[in-house]
């Protein structure tokens, strides 16, 4: 945290300072621009000066020609000029910007133009005059045009006077001085045809001032009403005829160099600041990157390593994160267990009602199993409904085998899922560390090993794995493989025992039962085989080969012309809640050609124990199809008196445990006779099987019953014999069969294969 904060700080820092720096150099291209804006303005102003000087000089020389021209008139008629009005007035006219034209014969003013106006300047002597004696001798010394003023005029106003000296030349032909020629401009006309009104509306200021001949002083003559200022000013020189003038002109910057300084400023400071933030993100842009890689390291590991669904630690925590933890139990010598389980059935979920409920009962289990877990206790789904629970200090055996009666108590606890309702089972298997192992591997195998011993024990309990589990689970898995070769190579054969009505004594269906024609072992009966595929799963393969192989059979029988008869195929539990048996039993029928009535099935009692809705809604899909269905074994169970009535079923049939009694036990005879009058009542059909004797066969035809099965008439055969058996059926009464006959040797060989078959 110190450390994290100290970097923040000299990031914080280094940005301040570029802030600092920026900012001084900002304000500093500011000054540099502000100076800049002045020179430009001093340039322009200077440029506006020599523009109204040359204006001014250019005006005054212009209008100062008259005076050279009235001049050279006088000396070319000899000094005598009668016509002067005339004459000055085309001048006037002509030269433009003059005030007025007079003639000074020996310096004393005699004609003025135009006159009105100007009376009072009549008679004056420039030559004697303290205003213009200095400058009109001047005048004759240089013989030149002088500048006079500006003055003040008797006649009003301010004017300056351009003054020429005429000379005439004499008879001995030497020039003789014979007065001046003048023409005055008033400064008035002069500045407002120079523009110096339009040049002090748009702010400028302006002043025109002249040098005292004798002082050396600037005496001012002219000026704008504001006066001058001194942060913009220039000044130019105006060249006149023995007089220089000086036009000065400013311009205040104040106002502009305020708002040039105020936005270089604003500026400044935003560059600075955004440079500052800028840096300030960039310079924390490889921490900030440091952290996102960390947190989506961290976030990929929890994806690695957690379930989607459930949220739990997942198989590759399992193997890469759990060896860890079981290191660390051995090396403090605590006593740890690993507890294996899935849940039973679950598949039959997935697979009638979804995987989305599916995926809702996870979750739910999941919440619950974590809600009896210790802090030091890791739960793990490993895949579908499989689930590992790591006891990290589990103190002893005891606590291990609480822990596992409280995970059966909380899966068997009622799960709602919208408005279904579930109640689940789970086979536990338990090993303890490091007792039966000391790596994950090991502890997998062997808990393995316990689930599944606990699974053949009858589901919904634990078992502690033993050595001599080890045994058991390697011969199931050989046998698993022998009986998928089994199945694929054909080694699997059907039998077929005769079912014959009680009245009339013909043979009218069979049942079809199955053999293992083992290549090693010999003949299997299916107690041998049947448990073994109902627990590695591959019950569901054997029976759709021993129903597909029926449709088969009976497809040949059609067409050879046999005698129409059902045929009656034994179906597992598992394989009615499998959700492919209705599209398989369609494909048959539509593959062989066989009509559904001609083919039964035949169910357990036990298949109503789990959800009968389900089961139901399977059976009449099927029995749509025409197919028979039958209740084996009726009456062993605890559940079919109270469900018969829901349930599609078309024939019932009697146990051999009522049937074989039925002579000498009353109770057998009052339950038989029961169960028929109760089936008839349902309009269902009844066959009895297990009879061995006539005796049998007549009192269960006195009840009424429909179809009987026994060793009385035959035993199962193959397929080749029955065919034969049933060629004539018209001709094979009961009464023509001898009775001791059906009851000789391989009697008990038989009962038990039929009672396997079941």
């Amino acid at each position: 945290m110190v450390e994290t904060m100290f970097k923040s700080a000299k990031e914080r820092l280094i940005a301040f300072f570029v802030f600092l720096a920026v900012l001084a150099a900002g304000l500093y291209i500011t000054k540099l621009s502000n100076e800049n804006f002045l020179s430009s303005q001093r340039l322009l102003l200077s440029g506006i000066a020599r523009s109204k000087a040359s204006d001014i000089e250019r005006q005054i020389s212009h209008s100062f020609t008259s005076a050279r021209i009235l001049a050279y008139e006088v000396k070319r008629v000899g000094g005598v000029l009668p016509d002067f009005e005339d004459f000055a007035a085309n001048i006037s006219q002509s030269v433009g910007g003059i005030t007025s034209l007079n003639l000074s014969p020996n310096g004393v003013i005699e004609q003025v133009y135009p006159r009105k106006g100007n009376e009072v300047a009549l008679g004056i002597n420039v030559l004697e005059h303290p205003k213009y004696r200095e400058a009109s001798s001047h005048a004759i010394a240089t013989k030149s045009m002088i500048t006079v003023g500006p003055v003040t005029l008797r006649q009003g106003g301010i004017a300056v006077i351009g003054r020429y000296p005429i000379f005439i030349e004499g008879q001995n032909g030497n020039d003789s001085f014979w007065g001046f020629s003048s023409a005055l401009v008033k400064l008035d006309s002069l500045f407002k045809g120079s523009g110096f009104d339009k040049l002090e509306e748009e702010g400028y200021c302006f002043r025109l001032t002249r040098e005292h001949k004798d002082t050396g002083a600037s005496l001012e003559f002219y000026h704008s009403a504001a006066n001058l200022e001194h942060d913009v000013i220039t000044t130019s020189e105006i060249k006149l005829p023995s007089a220089t003038w000086a036009l000065t002109i400013s311009h205040s910057a104040k106002q502009g160099i305020l708002s040039r300084t105020i936005g270089g400023a604003v500026i400044s400071f935003l560059v600075a600041i955004a440079l500052a933030i800028a840096l300030y993100l960039i310079l924390l842009q490889p921490r900030r990157l440091k952290k996102q890689v960390v947190d989506k390291t961290k976030e990929l590991q929890e994806l690695a390593y957690g379930d989607p669904l459930t949220g739990l630690p997942n198989r590759r925590y399992l193997n890469e994160q759990v060896p860890l933890l079981i290191q660390n139990i051995i090396k403090y010598k605590r006593f740890g267990a690993f507890i294996y389980f899935d849940l039973d059935n679950f598949k039959s979920i997935n697979d009638s009602i979804g995987h989305d409920v599916g995926d809702e009962v996870l979750s739910q289990v999941a919440i619950r199993l974590q809600k009896v877990m210790g802090d030091a206790d890791k739960v793990l789904r490993l895949g579908g409904d499989e689930f590992g629970i790591l006891l990290g200090d589990a103190g002893c055996e005891l606590h291990v085998i609480q822990m596992a009666d409280s995970i059966l108590e909380v899966i068997q606890h009622t799960l709602k899922v919208g408005d279904r309702e579930f109640r689940l089972s789970t086979s536990l298997g338990i090993v303890f560390i490091p007792l039966h192992g000391s790596n994950i591997l090991n502890l997998m195998q062997n808990a393995d090993v316990a689930m599944y011993q606990a699974k053949r024990k009858g589901k919904n309990r634990y078992e502690v794995f033993a050595e001599n589990l080890r045994q058991a689970t390697v011969e199931l898995n050989q046998g698993r493989i022998s009986l998928e070769r089994a199945i694929r190579e054909s080694e699997i054969e059907l039998y077929y025992q005769p079912q014959f009505d009680l009245q009339s004594g013909m043979i009218v269906s069979a049942e079809v039962l199955v053999r293992w024609n083992h290549p090693k072992r010999g003949l299997l009966f299916p107690d041998r085989f049947i448990p073994m595929a109902e627990e590695t799963g591959l019950i569901v393969a054997l029976g759709n080969y021993v129903i597909e192989k029926t449709f088969e059979y009976q497809a040949k029988r059609i067409a050879q012309g046999l005698p129409v008869m059902r045929l009656h195929v034994n179906v597992s539990p598992l394989h009615v809640n499998d959700p492919h048996l209705l599209d398989f039993i369609k494909k048959m029928v539509h593959i062989y050609q066989v009509p559904g009535n001609l083919i039964g099935l035949e169910i357990t009692e036990t298949v109503l124990v789990e959800d009968l809705d389900r089961v139901v809604e399977i059976l009449c899909a099927i029995k749509a199809l025409g197919v028979c269905i039958s209740i084996d074994d009726f009456g062993t169970g605890f559940s079919s008196l109270g469900q018969l009535k829901n349930l599609p079923i078309d024939i019932l049939k009697i146990d051999r445990c009522f049937v074989k009694d039925i002579e000498r036990d009353q109770n057998d005879r009052m339950i038989v006779e029961a169960i028929i009058a109760m089936a008839h009542k349902l309009k269902m059909e009844v066959i009895a099987e297990g009879i061995e004797t006539v005796k049998q066969m007549e009192m269960l035809g006195g009840y009424y019953c429909d179809t009987g099965q026994g060793f009385l008439v035959s035993k199962a055969v193959q397929e080749a014999e029955f065919s034969q058996m049933t060629l004539n059926i018209q001709d094979k009464l009961i009464g023509a069969v001898d009775s001791e006959n059906k009851g000789q040797a391989g009697e008990g060989e038989e009962k038990e294969a039929v009672s396997a078959a079941r």
